[in-house]
């Protein structure tokens, strides 16, 4: 069952490999906590807001964002002009801001881009896109942010989430060349899965199918945020368990 729209928040921008589009398919959380130790653009938690959220982030560009949403106002939010080049910011807009805003030049990246190209400038004038820091998405981000205060971020490795029972959403850096794109994207699988199957709780681990280092099943093909912003599927794969900690399949 999909969340009702009071329950969902829309993306505060588009990352590579987000999950909020196919999060409504995913299993819907059992838990009253949710953590995301690979928290990137948090899809999945952006669709269940009201529970309570701990975002782990190894990247400090990432992490920066997410303190930065949770902690500014709305009336600072609002204040920021809408421009196409970062560069165009007034100095008083702090660096995290600027990193949002250089996220929403572009859909499916995996780091911030210094301007919106002329081409979709062009298709902007003409109606056929929204992306670029607009009137728009200033709007979204601002009566948005209110709605996160009381999630958390941790900025290191998945490691460092906390020991809780909780919903686990796990959505790591893809095995093969999927997960290199990405600016941290070292991962030891086997250690991953080891400290997966300790979690307690509920664990949704996400993966490409061909994956091997959980017992992963195909899960669907999914629209994605490709590198190229065209678009495309993803075959995904699942692995799903709920316990924890006595040798779950």
């Amino acid at each position: 069952m999909s969340p009702s729209p009071r329950e969902s928040l829309r993306p505060f921008w588009r990352y590579y490999g987000g999950k909020w589009r196919a999060a409504p398919r995913y299993p819907r959380p059992q838990h009253q906590t949710i953590v995301e130790p690979f928290a990137g653009a948090a899809g999945y938690s952006l669709r269940h807001y009201s529970r309570q959220v701990v975002l782990v982030e190894k990247s400090h560009v990432v992490a920066e964002i997410w303190r930065y949403l949770i902690s500014e106002s709305a009336t600072s939010i609002r204040a920021i002009p809408c421009v196409d080049d970062v560069a165009d910011l007034p100095t008083w807009v702090p660096q995290a801001a600027r990193w949002l805003i250089g996220f929403t030049m572009n859909a499916g990246v995996a780091s911030p881009r210094k301007r919106l190209s002329s081409g979709r400038r062009e298709l902007r004038s003409r109606g056929r896109m929204f992306k670029g820091w607009t009137e728009r998405m200033r709007e979204r981000v601002a009566s948005q942010c209110e709605r996160i205060r009381h999630w958390r971020v941790i900025e290191g490795d998945y490691t460092e989430a906390p020991d809780v029972e909780a919903t686990w959403f796990v959505d790591p850096p893809y095995q093969g060349r999927a997960g290199g794109y990405y600016v941290e994207s070292e991962v030891n699988y086997a250690d991953l899965a080891e400290w997966c199957r300790s979690r307690r709780g509920q664990r949704i681990v996400c993966e490409q199918d061909g994956a091997s280092w959980l017992p992963f099943t195909s899960f669907a093909a999914v629209k994605s945020n490709a590198m190229s912003g065209r678009g495309g599927t993803s075959r995904e794969a699942l692995w799903v368990a709920e316990g924890g900690r006595r040798g779950d399949a």
